[in-house]
């Protein structure tokens, strides 16, 4: 009776899951081998999609860039969540107004957030990080005008002004910063919370044993924290390979496709090329690169111990 009473209960998630989840994935696999069209009957076309795919040099374009804008996010900002969070559970003073404000950029919606950064890295003069650069480059071009005139160097100038996301070199990390700036925050409030499951007396006995900070984030903090941590780095691998309204709104994967990831790529083909055969194919391709990654991350995580209690 409890067994059924439970089904009732759980039969409308999974139907929910059914048609929404498992139906669209096995609608995609077939659309996959298809020629497929809207407004005409598909076509069977066998593996013509995925050779396509792997014979495109905008996806192998688009998975290096993939990689690259992963790189970046964890090299640049893996981290920074869990320094956060080290330093508000230091703060004798003020924890809710310091979690509240890191906390602020996750309410707010990732289109709007791409539009602010988009005009904060504007080309001109009225762009704000070129006003904030501006009294820099401009005290440089001083320094340069007193080289020239004193040695008779012939020493360019700096520009003023910059095309932060036309320039092939800066427009990837141009694009990443937002996005470390946004989940820096909820990030720092997640590892904080683990942070509050640490017992305190490891602590103190690291402190009776002459243990500097620095050990004791390495041989407790961060042993306690590790599961957490890993699967941040998963979620974070999968949010990266994903990422593709943000990137579409700053830069539309130029300039010179210097921005042009995977996400882009099937995003692109699929409602702006309607090649929906061609996209399925490539979702299908960069789907088992990430469960292959999420099976390696999951055997990682299966020997940790998870735990909600101190001790």
């Amino acid at each position: 009776r409890v067994v059924a009473f439970m089904s009732i209960f759980l039969a409308p998630a999974v139907l929910t899951l059914l048609v929404w989840a498992y139906y669209p994935l096995f609608r995609g696999l077939v659309i996959a081998f298809q020629d497929y069209r809207i407004m005409t009957p598909a076509q069977w076309v066998g593996l013509d999609n995925f050779i396509d795919v792997f014979t495109s040099q905008t996806f192998y374009k688009g998975i290096w860039n993939s990689f690259l804008y992963v790189g970046l996010t964890l090299g640049l900002g893996f981290f920074l969540p869990f320094l956060l969070a080290l330093a508000l559970d230091e703060i004798p003073r003020f924890k809710v107004f310091f979690r509240t404000i890191f906390y602020l950029p996750a309410m707010t919606s990732g289109i709007v957030i791409a539009f602010l950064w988009r005009q904060f890295y504007d080309k001109s003069e009225h762009g704000l990080l070129n006003q904030l650069l501006a009294p820099v480059f401009g005290a440089m071009n001083s320094g340069i005008d007193f080289l020239n005139g004193t040695f008779g160097a012939s020493i360019g100038h700096f520009a003023l002004t910059h095309d932060w996301l036309g320039d092939p070199s800066l427009a990837m990390l141009a694009v990443v910063i937002p996005g470390i700036w946004a989940g820096a925050g909820p990030g720092s409030i997640l590892y904080l919370a683990a942070l509050k499951n640490v017992s305190e007396e490891r602590y103190e006995a690291a402190d009776l044993d002459g243990a500097t900070w620095w050990q004791k984030i390495v041989h407790i903090t961060y042993p306690a924290l590790r599961p957490l941590i890993l699967i941040n780095l998963l979620g974070a691998f999968i949010g990266g390979f994903k990422a593709m309204e943000q990137i579409f709104i700053m830069t539309a994967g130029g300039p010179l496709y210097a921005t042009h990831t995977l996400g882009l790529e099937i995003w692109q083909n699929a409602f702006m090329f309607l090649k929906f055969g061609y996209a399925t194919a490539a979702a299908w391709v960069m789907g088992a690169m990430l469960i292959g990654f999420t099976v390696l991350q999951i055997r990682s995580l299966l020997q940790y111990r998870f735990t909600t209690a101190k001790g």
